[in-house]
């Protein structure tokens, strides 16, 4: 097991009661249930001269194998304590067509995890879930726009712990036995089961849904760089011990306000590339 998250969804390093909602304007608290809104100003799609990346005016084809490593930034806080910054990474191989200016993809997950050294409670994912996340299926374009080709996948709603009629729609269950909540991980508790470890241990049992779009460009033949744009949901269904619930409730987590902290890399690799292969090259093949 490691320290991992999926997608970035889980504000498990908050304490306490929490802050008045008007001190965090965008933080927003439910019940069991928490939102984040999308990452930035302006998603995926705002223009940020700052951070935007030049396109490589030679690239027209972006088919072929990649792996792709995605940082998704928001903000926690605490009772008393100043917000501090999570980045949420999700590593895929990804094996892309294109066919004129239309491009689509399939993705595996080979990893997630969260970068939040100064988190007092750490959220570790079991093996189980991870084995768990479903394959992606994505479309998109990648067509010529001011300033070049840019490459831009559609918005893409991801749930989990949950069966849902209409994944953008539906509202997540809160019941643990509603119809509708999964045993995804197989380990006999409702939605998909994430422990803690910290100043306080226990599991929490999820159901999650994360919407992510891309906006970016083609950097050279074999990168692709751009901004995540990301809105997230958690509905926490049990707790063990049950107190945790409560403690859930009252979590405060909500977008960085920067959005170049949001990003996406994709770099080609051989057609024979596999999660291993991605991950024994993580630490390097991003940079």
């Amino acid at each position: 097991m490691r320290y991992c998250l999926f997608v970035g969804l889980l504000a498990l390093p908050l304490l306490g009661c929490g802050s008045d909602p008007a001190d965090n304007e965008g933080a927003t608290t439910t019940g069991a249930t928490t939102s984040t809104g999308s990452a930035g100003t302006g998603g995926a799609g705002g223009e940020s001269p700052g951070c935007a990346p030049a396109a490589a005016p030679d690239v027209t084809d972006v088919s072929g194998t990649w792996a792709y490593r995605a940082i998704g930034s928001q903000l926690t806080q605490a009772q008393g304590l100043p917000p501090f910054q999570t980045r949420i990474v999700s590593v895929m191989l990804i094996t892309q067509q294109q066919n004129g200016d239309a491009i689509s993809l399939q993705g595996t997950y080979c990893d997630h995890y969260t970068e939040d050294p100064d988190a007092i409670v750490h959220a570790v994912i079991p093996d189980s879930f991870r084995g768990a996340l479903a394959p992606v299926t994505r479309e998109g374009t990648f067509a010529a726009n001011e300033g070049g080709l840019r490459y831009k996948l559609g918005p893409l709603h991801e749930v989990i712990g949950a069966a849902l009629g209409d994944p953008a729609q539906d509202e997540l269950p809160t019941d643990p036995e509603d119809a509708r909540v999964v045993d995804q991980d197989e380990d006999g508790h409702p939605g998909m089961t994430v422990q803690l470890q910290g100043l306080i241990d226990g599991s929490v049992y999820v159901a999650e849904r994360a919407r992510t779009e891309l906006d970016g460009v083609a950097v050279a033949t074999d990168r692709i760089e751009g901004r995540l744009g990301f809105v997230s949901e958690q509905s926490v269904l049990e707790t063990d011990p049950p107190s945790l619930k409560a403690t859930m409730a009252a979590s405060r987590t909500y977008p960085d306000p920067e959005e170049c902290n949001s990003t996406f890399v994709m770099v080609r690799t051989p057609d024979e590339a596999d999660c291993a292969w991605i991950m024994e090259r993580a630490d390097t093949l991003f940079q």
